[in-house]
């Protein structure tokens, strides 16, 4: 059930609306506050999906309330009624992009078909099953203006964009890049969009695709952390593992080798191709699945970016009409080639599906002399990896 809050001074009002949502008990809860000081409590206790709330109240009035709302609480949809529709009342809902306002006196039936019509646009706004690097990078190529709420695993943060561009970002006590970095890695996230972004104030100051690199690279740190802890106590507690257990910790260790030996071996039949500068297997969001290095070290970072190049060129070829983009190729200013190629057994493009293989492949040359049997091995050999990666 959606819970509307409606905030304002006037007793009679409040009574005569709440009689009039009455209709509507079955749709959602209406909850009242006469300013926001009140509001601001409800806020903390309930989740709101809509604040109603007009401007002139005591002790705490709809700008402040708004100020507070754009901090705390930036993915919950306002709308604004006002007796005054002066331009400089505009002017400042303007700077907290409230788009959605009424003058008093109004009509009723309006303001209910304000609340459906946001309230329908939050239901469809629901993502879930996406990547979130890939949704990411759809809102930075579709240049949206827009808040995300984000939730995984029982946390919940936002990410704030303004044509395309991270401005800020919330999780728990984190604030701006570092919760920006927190929020980039969360796995099974659900993803809610509301279209308006009330934070002004650059506070990220960075692109997404630093954002997502150096994102990986501090998940990826914690990751060894973790792993070096966990190595530390096996090997402290060893000896009083039983027979039992040292076997099937002994499986468990071959069966990661002969895994990771059969991606190294395929892999391997690109390194014959000349001026071999590396290849890297990854997931769409970016995520590390083999590496078989040559002369460029920074295999990963070239992978992230090379990720959000291909699946801005497959949405652009979807949005042309021409099927969807497998392959990118880029030629960089000092003679180095870089290849993309996407291997995706499912149906949508965005998504990996149960039971089928969704992989980029990235591959670095050092020149141009090999490109055609570069791309013919690619697909090749793509293809034979597709076995190791159906789920």
């Amino acid at each position: 059930m959606k819970n509307v809050l409606i905030v304002d001074d006037e007793m009679p009002f409040l009574r005569s609306v709440s009689d009039g949502f009455n209709l509507y008990a079955a749709d959602f809860n209406l909850l009242t506050a006469e300013n926001g000081k009140q509001a601001i409590d409800i806020l903390t206790a309930t989740k709101i999906d809509i604040v109603v709330t007009d401007l002139k109240m005591p002790e705490m009035d709809g700008f402040a309330l708004l100020a507070y709302m754009s901090k705390n609480y930036p993915a919950v949809p306002v709308i604004v009624m006002t007796a005054f529709g002066t331009p400089e009342i505009e002017t400042r809902l303007n700077a907290f992009s409230i788009a959605q306002y009424l003058e008093k006196p109004f009509d009723f039936n309006m303001l209910t078909k304000k609340i459906f019509d946001i309230l329908e646009a939050s239901s469809s706004g629901h993502i879930k099953g996406i990547s979130l690097p890939s949704f990411l990078q759809l809102v930075e190529s579709d240049k949206k203006t827009c808040t995300l709420r984000i939730t995984s695993r029982g946390r919940e943060g936002y990410i704030c964009f303004v044509k395309g561009k991270p401005m800020d970002a919330k999780a728990g006590e984190l604030e701006g890049k570092e919760a920006a970095y927190e929020i980039i890695c969360w796995e099974d996230a659900e993803i809610e969009i509301e279209n308006v972004c009330r934070q002004r104030k650059d506070t990220i100051c960075s692109t997404l695709t630093h954002l997502l690199m150096e994102g990986f690279r501090l998940t990826d740190e914690k990751n060894r952390e973790t792993m070096e802890r966990r190595e530390e106590d096996i090997s402290f507690g060893e000896e009083e593992l039983s027979s039992e257990s040292k076997l099937n910790k002994s499986i468990a260790v071959n069966e990661k080798e002969v895994y990771i030996m059969s991606i190294q071996d395929k892999l391997k039949e690109l390194a014959s191709i000349d001026g071999f500068g590396g290849v890297g297997v990854f997931t769409p969001s970016g995520e590390t699945l083999g590496i078989l290095e040559g002369d460029k070290g920074n295999l990963k970072e070239i992978g992230i970016l090379a990720n959000n190049v291909l699946m801005n060129a497959q949405k652009a070829s979807l949005d042309m009409g021409t099927g969807r983009g497998q392959l990118v190729h880029v030629e960089t200013q000092s003679g180095a080639q870089i290849i993309v190629r996407c291997l995706n057994e499912g149906t949508d493009p965005l998504k990996s599906q149960p039971g089928k293989a969704h992989i980029h492949m990235v591959l670095v040359l050092k020149d141009d002399s090999s490109i055609g049997l570069a791309k013919m091995k690619v697909a090749s050999v793509i293809g034979k990896l597709a076995e190791d990666f159906r789920m």
